[in-house]
């Protein structure tokens, strides 16, 4: 199976067309049938299941007991002129700021250095039609949220025993029910983007008294490192500001919490680069 699963993959990588059973066949000179190729991709499910036995003989290769990190996060393929079905649907993209046609899909990596392995994803699947009341229109809604999988992924990972030192997101997953999950049930460190509209408490007598100030009204610097507690949040993170410069010469700013309060900025902000962040 491996090595027929790595041909197929070298041709999805290396074409540039309309991708078929026959043309692999074509490509190969006939010395592995379509016939062959179409059995191979019709006998197995290619879920995150036989990704993970597929590549777990790498993990454990590659595998360190320290600087390791989980990277999450999700894309979409577009697929603007395939028929709309559960899978290829109308997903908002937030790269464009707008609703795009195509595959929506949660993406699980480790890595090790320079070393990336995939080890679990999951299609959005919209399974639930509805009639949108304001527009009057036929939609489609998943039944199984993002943050629902995303929480399964890690799960998935721990269960596994894969050696990792933090996980690592965007603020699309910046949830609170995500970071206790991390923080509680999995007992894991966890480096997340928040938005900033978030309500902090500068100390926890604030906290107790309800004081939260809107994020973005704060007053912090570059690279900055300070505990704070997010509103409904049972403990507290630490907040560090990264602020940078757009390609359109426009100032952003990237807010970070971790629930590792001991470790210092550089070293925080060292490990969501060495994990792609």
């Amino acid at each position: 199976m491996n090595k027929l699963l790595d041909i197929y993959s070298d041709y999805l990588i290396a074409q540039n067309q309309y991708a078929t059973a026959i043309g692999l066949s074509d490509l190969l000179e006939g010395r592995i049938s379509h016939d062959k190729i179409t059995r191979f991709l019709n006998s197995n499910e290619f879920s995150s299941k036989q990704l993970w036995e597929y590549i777990k003989p790498e993990i454990r290769k590659n595998e360190q007991d320290v600087g390791g990190v989980l990277i999450l996060d999700d894309t979409i393929e577009e697929k603007t002129y395939t028929d709309e079905n559960e899978i290829i649907c109308w997903h908002y993209s937030h790269a464009k700021g707008r609703c795009v046609k195509g595959i929506n899909f949660l993406s699980c990596l480790v890595r090790y250095g320079d070393v990336a392995l995939p080890i679990a994803y999951e299609p959005v699947c919209k399974d639930v039609l509805f009639c949108d009341i304001a527009s009057k229109k036929e939609k489609r809604q998943s039944s199984v949220s993002k943050n629902q999988m995303f929480r399964s992924m890690i799960a998935l990972t721990v269960a596994n025993k894969v050696k990792f030192d933090y996980v690592l997101s965007d603020n699309w997953f910046g949830a609170r029910k995500n970071m206790e999950f991390i923080h509680y049930d999995m007992k894991k460190k966890f480096i997340i983007g928040i938005k900033a509209n978030q309500l902090v408490a500068l100390s926890e007598e604030d906290r107790k008294n309800g004081q939260y100030q809107n994020l973005n009204t704060l007053p912090l610097k570059d690279g900055e490192k300070r505990i704070v507690w997010l509103k409904d949040m049972s403990f507290s993170v630490a907040l560090i500001t990264k602020i940078f410069k757009n390609e359109d010469g426009s100032t952003g700013t990237l807010y970070l919490v971790i629930n590792d309060l001991e470790s210092s900025a550089d070293r925080i902000m060292k490990s969501t680069k060495n994990g792609g962040a």
